[in-house]
């Protein structure tokens, strides 16, 4: 039984050169002889699941963005504009409601009836 056969040189150029256009194998010439290194595919296929790792980390950001700090921040300084506004509106109807009725002589309720303005308003501030 024969262990070991000698292999024709031409082979095995042919194959290395395939394997390198593979992408299998990196080569490298160390003086006179090409030595072929097998690629390191772990760091290619860590690279992908990081990829994919982000792409997914991006995607719960992008859920989760109403949680973003910036935006929250932004909320909170509308809601305290818009509250600003409606205690702004709300003085400014008292007082034209008071003004109205001292002028006119007119009772505030039948303003209110007239302007369509419920019982169940109240004053926010």
């Amino acid at each position: 039984m024969v262990l070991f056969r000698s292999a024709v040189s031409q082979s095995i150029k042919e194959v290395m050169q395939s394997l390198v256009d593979d992408g299998l194998v990196q080569t490298d010439k160390v003086g006179s002889s090409n030595y072929g290194i097998p690629e390191d595919r772990t760091a290619s296929l860590a690279k992908r699941v990081q990829h994919k790792e982000l792409q997914a980390l991006e995607t719960e950001l992008q859920a989760n963005g109403a949680c973003d700090p910036v935006k929250v921040e932004e909320k909170k300084r509308a809601v305290i504009l818009a509250k600003e506004a409606a205690a702004r509106w709300t003085d400014n109807y008292l007082i034209l409601l008071s003004h109205f009725t001292r002028q006119n002589g007119v009772e505030a309720d039948d303003v209110r009836k007239y302007l369509g303005v419920g019982e169940d308003y109240e004053d926010i501030c």
